[in-house]
């Protein structure tokens, strides 16, 4: 019974491991536009949503650091975003206008 086991096994192993990834034909590729460029929709975006925030807001964002922290963490326009422990939505209020009207913010306590 044992020995009649040990291929099967092997047969299971052999298909948990992952498939390997064909290679990309070479082609002539165009060259990528600079992550500047890339990412100027975006930060006009983030810093128009910034500025739009009330004085009192601005003066934490010496302490809070909002624009490194959204960019450190991906977030773009458009995206799903959850908000653990929004609190009184210092940064919901942030996001809202960023993400725009295809993004969504869930405050998650």
């Amino acid at each position: 019974m044992k020995k009649s086991l040990l291929p099967l096994f092997a047969i299971f192993l052999v298909a948990c491991q992952p498939a390997e990834e064909a290679a990309p034909p070479e082609q002539a590729a165009e060259p990528a536009p600079a992550p500047q460029e890339q990412a100027a929709p975006a930060d006009d975006r983030l810093g128009a949503a910034l500025d739009a925030q009330p004085d009192d807001v601005k003066a934490r964002y010496q302490y809070r650091n909002p624009r490194q922290t959204l960019e450190f963490f991906g977030i773009e326009p458009g995206m799903t975003v959850v908000e653990g422990l929004p609190g009184q939505g210092w940064y919901t209020k942030v996001l809202l206008p960023y993400l725009g009207s295809d993004g969504t913010v869930i405050g998650a306590n």
